[in-house]
């Protein structure tokens, strides 16, 4: 039901995060689960005497999955896409394509009427951009990644010629990618270069998963995760049929993400997570829409709490607290 405070959120999202306009050709995608929240956008914003055209496609079949042919082509018409789908197509090629015509494109996966009354959706995005700034710009110049944490995370990345990404978490230029509340800068590493551990101790961003209660231990050798292991036996067990064999693309790490929305908690879903303060996040599958090589149609990030990176010799965030 929309209230006050959702009402205000759904507005800070499409007139601040968006820039919507009424000459805008807006699209906003949604399935059957997430109809609801399509919905509302779609009254607010006819509130405002402006149109948003709302398609619902089929629920997908994790992030990163492509949407239907016809909704590929709507998007690609567009100006701007809000997409409230339940799994990011953040990834997908179709947003890809779409950007390249000069679509704005806002991913919104895993929302809900709780997220909408969530702080960090209420705060001005744009005072945070030059944090942001700030990040990527250290990853573009840089060469080696040094990730550490007191609970037993100890690997490194090679960045060396990858450019550093820019989510501010509003978009304002042709092509733009935004997923607020998540604010973060990232980066692609050399697909094979990373090597060795990383306690996830915070959330793994998929709806079987969420915040967790017992670490999971990622093993990762030449790029990729060789190795899960946990408490919760489960949990083990579903993450290997999520990531497939050995050789499959789904385990290669793909992104280091830095969040920095100083209003985000630690909730379980997925764009506060990986948006909170100081938390790192690893994304595993493509990247080829972010800077990378890696192609496949499916991408999921471990968010984990309390890391020192040291970017060359540079300390980047110490123990959860950015320097820069």
């Amino acid at each position: 039901m929309l209230n006050n405070i959702r009402q205000r959120a759904i507005k800070n999202l499409l007139f601040h995060c968006a820039h919507l306009k009424a000459k805008d050709h807006a699209l906003v995608l949604c399935d059957p689960e997430t109809r609801f929240i399509a919905d509302a956008f779609v009254d607010v914003a006819s509130s405002s005497q402006i149109k948003l055209n709302l398609l619902e496609i089929p629920v997908l079949m994790n992030h990163g999955s492509e949407p239907p042919e016809h909704a590929e082509k709507l998007m690609e018409s567009s100006t701007l896409i809000i997409s409230l789908c339940g799994f990011s197509l953040a990834h997908s090629k179709a947003r890809i394509r779409a950007a390249k015509k000069g679509a704005r494109f806002l991913s919104l996966p895993l929302y809900t009427w709780d997220l909408l009354e969530d702080p960090s959706l209420h705060i001005d995005f744009k005072s945070h951009a030059q944090k942001v700034r700030n990040f990527a710009d250290a990853f573009t110049d840089g060469e080696k990644i040094h990730i550490t944490t007191e609970a037993g995370t100890d690997i490194t990345l090679n960045i060396k010629g990858r450019v550093g990404n820019y989510c501010p978490g509003f978009v304002e230029n042709a092509g733009d990618l935004g997923s607020p509340p998540d604010i973060e800068a990232n980066i692609s590493p050399i697909e094979n270069s990373a090597n060795g551990i990383v306690i996830i101790n915070g959330s793994i961003t998929h709806p079987n998963f969420g915040l967790l209660k017992s670490p999971v231990t990622l093993t990762v050798k030449n790029g990729k995760i060789i190795d899960f292991e946990s408490d919760n036996k489960k949990q083990v067990c579903m993450l290997n049929e999520l990531f497939g064999p050995l050789d499959s693309k789904r385990r290669v790490l793909a992104e280091c993400g830095v969040g920095l929305n100083p209003a985000a908690k630690l909730t379980g879903i997925m764009l506060t997570d990986e948006g909170a303060l100081g938390y790192l996040h690893f994304g595993f599958g493509a990247n080829h829409t972010v800077g990378g090589l890696n192609e496949v149609d499916f991408h999921l990030d471990f968010v984990f709490r309390a890391a020192t990176l040291t970017l060359d010799s540079k300390i980047l965030i110490q123990s959860g607290v950015p320097q820069i």
